[in-house]
């Protein structure tokens, strides 16, 4: 790892090719595409840096698909939250995310995202107490990365940042190197941004058409009526003087008139040749036009919108998983293995899903919990990367109750206490039932020391009404899960309106009727 611990990759700036845009045309487009083809690719990496820092639009949709990404917290879990190797991995790779450099370093990865590739140097420190840290993450300017050898080489440059004619082979140990383009297509033939250039081009000749056009046709010019060859030559002479003064003087027999020849078809032409150009690349970029172009989507627009949203989503969702499948295998687990851990590498996780999506997922939890079930353990990682961080179970309150075995018929429901003696008071969830006479409880209470009547009456008071015959159900039952199923069979003969909350308070009131009958020692 000795190697690895100083920077090897430093252009300097004024090494860059100058501007390429001001002398372009669709040939030499075509000889430059063609070009890069062949290995050499400095011409196209420089064009589209021109494109995207002077064209407005190609660099607003550029900062949106790269700021969806950059613009969400990171959040760093352990592979296996049970599993102390894993937690320990994960605190280590924790201190990546504050480096300084790692916000430049994924802001430069995101490129790859129009660009074919984006490569950062892996820069290391030795540590006093042995084991490494990340250094610096930098990144590899598109001037250094040469093709003419097939695959992807990095060039080599001298002390002051020149270029050399030697190239070194893109190691893992040094380099990430991250691809975003799901197509099928060779670093060298351009990426997605390849697709813009023309678009590209033929917006910006337009606006020398346009000027053509207006020159043409957009001015007014005059037209002259003469009756013979005398009139003529004085119309001749007329419209030349015009040209300077603005005036034409005529005889009285001659007519003059001015025509108009751009109609309106002809001058809104342009602008509507750029409209197409702008959305034809915002949906390269963004996948949709609503976010760039307020278009009008009429009254039932409101799906449209919401489709175009859910694409922008999935794209946003694929950037995400891309940058942090690169972050978790090119550097998490190198920065594991040289340091000597044994657990595996932690996950990212960029943001998290939309609020809509958040809403579906809550909602299906939560029909689960009304059906008796819960996701597993094996889910919370799921879960964590929809919502955007770290979840886990919440930890169950320890309750003073004792077992479910114990009778029942010594329960008394209290509220309060006249005399100011330990009570406990009755929970939401069966604060419907009919709570009478509050009874204060005290340690030196039993079950023995009270009359049968007054234990029978005590469940009497749980439950009234045209709730009354569950009485003898919950009485009758011998575990939960026996008063569940009492319960059930009740309600399919009674057809309560809400049955749920009506088996929710039965279980409630069993559970602590075992528990307040149960003997207690006296002190």
């Amino acid at each position: 790892m000795k190697e690895y611990t100083d920077q090897i990759t430093n252009l300097d700036p004024r090494r860059e090719l100058p501007s390429l845009v001001r002398y372009l045309s669709a040939d030499r487009l075509m000889g430059i595409v063609d070009q890069a083809q062949n290995g050499d690719t400095r011409e196209l990496f420089a064009l589209y840096r021109d494109v995207i820092s002077n064209d407005n639009q190609v660099r607003s949709e550029f900062m949106k698909r790269k700021i969806a990404v950059l613009g969400d917290p990171v959040t760093v879990i352990p592979f296996k939250k049970n599993d102390p190797a894993d937690v320990a991995a994960s605190d280590l790779c924790d201190d990546v995310i504050d480096n300084a450099t790692f916000a430049d370093a994924q802001s430069w990865l995101m490129n790859a995202t129009l660009f074919p590739v984006a490569v950062v140097e892996k820069v290391f420190a030795p540590l006093p107490g042995g084991g490494f840290a990340l250094k610096a993450l930098v990144p590899v300017h598109y001037q250094l990365l040469d093709y003419s050898q097939g695959a992807m080489r990095i060039f080599d440059v001298d002390d002051t940042g020149t270029p050399l004619h030697t190239s070194h082979e893109v190691t893992p140990e040094r380099y990430i190197v991250h691809r975003c383009d799901l197509m099928p297509v060779p670093d060298n033939w351009g990426g997605a941004m390849r697709s813009i250039l023309f678009w590209w081009l033929l917006r910006t000749m337009s606006r020398q058409w346009w000027a053509d056009l207006l020159e043409r046709f957009g001015v007014p010019f005059l037209k002259g009526k003469y009756s013979d060859e005398k009139g003529r030559a004085t119309l001749e002479r007329a419209f030349r003087l015009a040209v300077r003064l603005g005036a034409i003087v005529v005889a009285k027999n001659t007519e003059v008139e001015i025509v108009q020849a751009a109609n309106g078809d002809s001058s809104n032409s342009h602008e509507r040749f750029i409209t197409i150009c702008n959305q034809e690349i915002s949906k390269l970029i963004v996948g949709q036009t609503l976010s760039s172009n307020a278009s009008p989507t009429g009254e039932l627009g409101g799906g449209t919108a919401n489709l175009q949203g859910e694409v922008r989503d999935d794209i946003r969702k694929a950037d995400a998983k891309s940058l942090a499948a690169t972050l978790r295998g090119q550097l998490f687990e190198q920065l594991l293995a040289i340091n000597g851990h044994t657990g595996r590498a932690p996950k990212i996780l960029f943001g998290s899903e939309s609020a809509r999506e958040q809403t579906a997922t809550l909602t299906v939890i939560g029909k689960l919990h009304e059906a008796g079930l819960e996701p597993d353990d094996d889910a919370l990682n799921t879960l964590s990367e929809r919502i955007g961080f770290g979840i886990r179970r919440a930890a169950i309150p320890q309750s003073p109750m004792l077992p479910f075995s114990a009778p029942l018929s010594g329960w008394r429901p209290s509220v309060a206490a006249a005399d100011g003696r330990a009570t406990e008071p009755v929970p939401s969830c069966c604060r419907t039932l009919a709570v009478t006479q509050p009874v204060p409880l005290s340690a030196a209470d039993s079950v023995e020391d009270r009359p049968a009547a007054t234990r029978a009456d005590d469940l009497a008071r749980a439950f009234a009404a045209d709730l009354a015959p569950l009485q003898s159900v919950i009485a009758e039952s011998t575990s939960p899960e026996d008063c569940i199923r009492r319960v059930e069979a009740w309600i399919s003969q009674h057809n309560p309106a809400n049955a749920a909350d009506v088996i929710e308070k039965a279980l409630y009131v069993y559970s602590m009727a075992g528990a307040r009958s149960a003997q207690r020692p006296k002190s």
